[in-house]
């Protein structure tokens, strides 16, 4: 089990509390007074101590992303995996071992045991730090409210969600309250070490978590808390911290997993520009060799790696894009043998924690130094590296220690950053913080093995893949603020690279810089809290016939829409769906139509790693690239590379179906398939700089044929892109966005241009025909009854007055087809149920039937067998 202190106290210190309590909420003479303060009454309601009631702790669990994992009402998240360990509290998995930081998701592996926000700050002549989790001493120091007013509120975006809001930001959000005024001792222990009672600052504290689903987005969640002065007191100097003791195993897997993790910190990553590089300021935690069974990676191997990185901080006067933050990183060991309790501690900015070890900081003071020290640690692995003769870092006391440390142990981390703006009473400060995986880190089963050593780990390290990691790490702040989108309207779009420009030299010797390429890596500072949209829909316009629909629609806007992130266009192809209901799950694919193109894959002989080009190729590129007579096609795996002139080595995939053609298939209308009738072009002219963009397109056509006529069809087109240049996967437009409904029988327009005949179907109608099985009839499923029978009427105008008689001559059935009717006008089609006008299921028998309408009257008869 993971070791840890508790603490006893005695009656004196739970007397002395009340009195320290009291005092504090009081505002010392110099405090700074503002508006909207929280009341000494108000503040004291939300004690513990003087209601006698139980806060309401709860705990809920992200599962709609690749990430499953716990959050709380009262300062932490994660599980505690394995020890105390949270159980679901609703929903599906009530009762089940609540996730901690699960990835992949339902994997069984977790990459958490706990984490914590701190909060510390400087009020009158103390200093006061308010913990979510301690991590060691288990301290506690805020809760939210007893009964429904601490309760966690759950929103969703998915329309289809029973907790669906239009207010809601993601596809799961969880929205929690809670304070650091709680200071009975029953929920909130004095400091182990001093016995010192909990101090509160007079915090409130709303926490929102958000998760998605969608690709780009499904590897993180992001976490966002506004923390609020509710007392009457300044406070001054304040740091924000995120404590992490990030454990790595499987659930099945026998001990604890606790032993042999990694800390470290990673501040940029390399461009997919050359020379350029990305900063995403991330701390993270992995094990140290992805556990290998019997030399290879298993399901139960924790592969991957999982860390925090600040994706918004309080915002700077002025100024445009992100606000700039102050971070420190340190990480430490602790233990109840104060010998092995350790983390790198500089000598010029050394303090001793009066607890015999250099790790665990114990107590408000020794919390704020740490979050305040301004220092980052050397990751993890590097600690057995000799830095005495270049830098001022104290070795450890215990000898051996930095070695037993470098390959792996139980560590946990602090990344803080600070000092913000100071808090009078009533003001308020933010972060929104992103916890992401990243699948991958270790590659190599036998890696550890064969590169690590203590004293020089750098050739280990480079074989640490960060890749997906620096990936999800960009995505959590691009889905939080989009790069080059100006959310607020006032002209700041964020932060850019000029790239691919031409150089040219003038008279003179001057270099005038042109034609560069604008990429956009950071927003413009305000929350957007949404990825990159796929392609536009085209406009769809269809024309029916008996039996068919012809679907038609040019591309204009959609093959010429830029990704606002890279600003190019990454158009790749459409998608033709058809369905019985306007519902998502209702549509199928019938066909598609896209570029014939393909993702080529470098092999990099340094690393051994194959990495995908930024871009698809088409194959005319290629051909021109590597022969007339190259086939891609016969180099689709890495086991069957192309070697190109250069002895490069190359694999080629299709970027999707590869279902394009230029024209007719042979000349001829092909059915069901999408055909590419024309390729145009238009020239838009910016009418305030005067740049022309050429617009290149195509027109398309699809006929559908085989359908039932009597019946209704929606019918839709999606556009979809290739990815984003960080290999995001392709995104589509929504089928609900053009779909339409279609009759594939004769418009009604064509029925009057042509003065077609009214024709009735089934006809004879009889009993004996299995009309449901065939579609005719109970097409939604939702039962049949004797009013789903149906005798179809096509061929109608847009307005026509429908009469069944008897033999006899006695009316039947009157129903009008027309606008704003039950009938669509739009389409030449109506129907009866075979009900007369008394509600009566009608027998067997010969009926007479007239449709009027301006274009005159028809008259016919219709059968029915019973």
């Amino acid at each position: 089990m993971k070791k840890s202190r508790s603490s006893k106290f005695s009656v004196l210190f739970a007397l002395l509390y009340l009195v320290v309590m009291l005092s504090a909420l009081a505002p010392p003479c110099h405090a700074r007074m503002k508006d909207n303060p929280a009341t000494a009454e108000q503040q004291l309601s939300s004690l513990g101590k003087i209601t006698g009631e139980i806060p309401n702790t709860q705990n809920r669990s992200h599962r709609v992303g690749n990430v499953w994992m716990t959050i709380t009402n009262y300062g932490f998240f994660g599980s505690q995996f394995r020890q105390n360990q949270l159980t679901e509290q609703v929903g599906p998995y009530a009762g089940q071992l609540a996730p901690s930081f699960e990835f992949p998701a339902g994997s069984g592996i977790n990459y958490l045991f706990q984490g914590a926000l701190w909060f510390g700050a400087i009020v009158g002549i103390d200093t006061l730090v308010s913990v979510g989790a301690d991590g060691w001493q288990q301290v506690n120091e805020t809760f939210p409210l007893p009964g429904e007013a601490g309760a966690i509120i759950q929103l969703s975006n998915r329309r289809s969600s029973e907790y669906y809001s239009e207010d809601a930001v993601s596809e799961q959000d969880y929205l929690a309250v809670y304070t650091d005024t709680l200071t009975d001792q029953a929920y909130v222990s004095p400091d182990a070490d001093s016995q010192r009672p909990h101090q509160p600052m007079g915090l409130e504290i709303k926490q929102k978590s958000y998760s998605w689903s969608y690709d780009y987005a499904q590897d993180f969640i992001l976490i966002d808390f506004i923390l609020t002065n509710i007392s009457q007191r300044e406070i001054e100097k304040p740091y924000m911290a995120l404590y992490v003791d990030a454990d790595c195993w499987h659930e099945a897997s026998p001990g604890e997993g606790y032993a042999d993790d990694y800390s470290g910190y990673l501040e940029t990553v390399p461009s997919p520009y050359p020379g350029l590089f990305d900063t995403i300021n991330i701390a993270w935690t992995a094990d140290n060799d992805g556990d290998p069974v019997n030399g290879i990676f298993d399901y139960k191997s924790p592969t991957a790696v999982s860390g925090t990185r600040v994706v918004r901080g309080p915002a700077a006067e002025g100024g445009c894009g992100p606000a700039k933050l102050n971070y420190s990183f340190n990480w430490w060991t602790s233990n109840g043998d104060t010998r092995f309790d350790w983390g790198p501690r500089m000598t010029t900015n050394y303090r001793d924690f009066g607890t015999g070890g250099d790790g665990t900081p114990a107590g408000d003071k020794n919390k704020y130094y740490i979050m305040s020290n301004g220092e980052f640690d050397y990751d993890q692995l590097f600690s057995a590296v000799d830095f005495s003769d270049s830098t001022d870092w104290r070795p450890p006391k215990q000898p051996g220690l930095a070695r037993q440390i470098a390959d792996g142990y139980d560590t946990r981390y602090l990344f803080s950053f600070g000092p913000l703006d100071d808090m009078g009473p009533g003001e308020s400060t933010y972060v929104t913080i992103g916890y992401i995986g990243g699948e991958g880190f270790h590659v190599n089963a036998d890696d550890f093995a064969d590169y690590f050593d203590a004293d020089n780990p750098a050739a280990f390290y480079e074989k640490l893949n960060f890749s997906d990691f620096a990936i999800n790490a960009q995505w959590a702040a691009w889905v939080f603020d989009n790069p080059g989108v100006d959310t607020d309207d006032d002209g700041c779009r964020g932060l850019f690279y000029l790239v691919n420009c031409l150089d040219t030299i003038v008279d003179g010797g001057e270099v005038i810089i042109s034609g560069c390429d604008t990429v956009w890596y950071a927003g413009d500072g305000v929350p957007d809290f949404q990825g990159p949209p796929p392609p536009a829909a085209p406009d769809l316009d269809i024309v029916a016939g008996p039996g068919q629909l012809t679907v038609r629609w040019t591309g204009e806007i959609s093959e010429n829409q830029k990704d606002d992130f890279t600003l190019r266009k990454d158009f790749e192809g459409y998608r033709v769906y058809m369905a019985d209901f306007n519902t998502l799950s209702s549509y199928a694919l019938v066909a598609s139509w896209d570029y014939i193109d393909y993702r080529r894959f470098d092999y990099n002989r340094s690393s051994g790693l194959w990495t995908q080009n930024l871009m698809p190729l088409m194959l005319d590129t290629l051909k021109a690239m590597y022969g007339d007579e190259f086939d891609p096609d016969l180099y689709a795996t890495s086991e069957v590379p192309f070697t190109d002139a250069n002895d490069s080595l190359f694999y080629f995939e299709k970027q999707d179906w590869n279902q394009g053609n230029e024209l007719f298939i042979n000349g001829k209308w092909v059915p069901n398939q999408v055909q590419r009738l024309s390729t145009d072009t238009t020239i838009n002219v910016d009418p305030e700089t005067g740049d022309a963009d050429t617009l290149v397109y195509g027109t398309y056509e699809i006929v559908l044929d085989n359908l039932l006529p009597s019946q209704p069809y929606y019918i839709a087109v999606t556009a979809f892109d290739f990815g984003n240049r960080q290999m995001l996967a392709p995104l589509e437009s929504s089928p609900l966005i053009n779909a339409t409904l279609a009759f594939p029988t004769n418009t009604a327009d064509r029925v009057v241009e042509e003065d077609l005949k009214v024709m009735v179907y089934p006809n004879p109608y009889k009993i004996s025909d299995d009309y449901r099985g065939r579609g005719y009839e109970d097409r939604d499923r939702s039962g049949w009854s004797e009013r789903s029978r149906r005798v179809n009427f096509v061929n109608l105008p847009p307005r026509a007055t429908i009469r069944i008689y008897s033999l006899d001559g006695d009316i039947i059935r009157e129903f009008v087809h027309e606008e704003g009717g039950i009938f669509s006008p739009t389409s030449s089609t109506a129907w009866w149920d075979l009900i007369s006008l008394n509600t009566q299921a009608i027998v067997s028998g010969i009926y007479l039937y007239s449709v009027e309408s301006d274009q005159g009257t028809q008259i016919g008869k219709i059968v029915i067998i019973k």
